[in-house]
């Protein structure tokens, strides 16, 4: 199965199956204010009016299917379902650090509770299967379809993003598109590549407490410009 996000605004975008033409799916995010209790070095710790993002994704039945709320760029809750999250690392599978393999172009394996694992480096993003390393799916940024196959785009901008879905369980369909969309962000500061416009959007981390915070999430906040 090969999914089109139709803008290259991965956070309000629709999701449509390629063979089919159908909008699988539909992404919305929105800003909103909160008052939350917010770490100062200064001032210490005091009430705050803060801006929020939600994300929340709904099928083709128009039901939402999960929500996510950032801070900055670093989800502090992720709903999957009925399942709610607390943060990104329940979705990594307990993983709060991170393996790089220099020898390997650096690059970077994050876990996942689905049997698979995610494996970046600077120019892809894919899931592996665990146990025999196959690819079950990938992402392609700024791409374009020619017949069946896919082709980077001739000029940033000009082409789409996809992701390919290989051999991935249909029930394990959502928590794999937030999770993508999640390390994506993840790999693009780790291996210091300038955001794409969802990326920036989402602007610097602003945390009540960045000491409890895991590395993956400390990783995904990184501000880049």
């Amino acid at each position: 199965m090969l999914l089109k996000y139709t803008s290259p605004d991965m956070l309000n975008s629709t999701i449509t199956d390629t063979s089919s033409g159908v909008n699988l799916f539909a992404v919305c995010t929105e800003s909103f204010y909160t008052t939350e209790r917010v770490y100062d070095p200064v001032t210490g710790t005091k009430n705050t009016c803060i801006r929020r993002r939600r994300t929340v994704i709904t099928d083709v039945h128009q039901r939402q299917v999960a929500e996510i709320i950032w801070a900055g760029r670093v989800p502090l809750s992720i709903r999957l379902h009925g399942e709610m999250l607390d943060g990104v690392t329940p979705l990594f599978n307990g993983c709060e650090s991170i393996t790089i393999i220099p020898d390997r172009s650096s690059e970077m394996r994050v876990p996942t509770r689905l049997g698979a694992m995610w494996v970046a480096t600077r120019r892809s993003l894919e899931l592996h299967c665990s146990t025999s390393g196959a690819i079950q799916s990938a992402f392609h940024l700024n791409s374009v379809q020619i017949g069946q196959r896919l082709r980077p785009a001739p000029m940033p901008g000009m082409g789409s993003p996809y992701l390919e879905i290989l051999d991935l369980h249909s029930a394990h369909m959502v928590e794999m598109i937030v999770s993508c969309l999640i390390m994506d962000i993840l790999r693009r500061n780790v291996f210091d590549v300038s955001p794409q416009d969802f990326d920036r959007q989402l602007g610097p981390c602003r945390q009540s407490d960045p000491t409890s915070r895991s590395l993956i999430s400390r990783l995904a906040g990184l501000a880049r410009s």
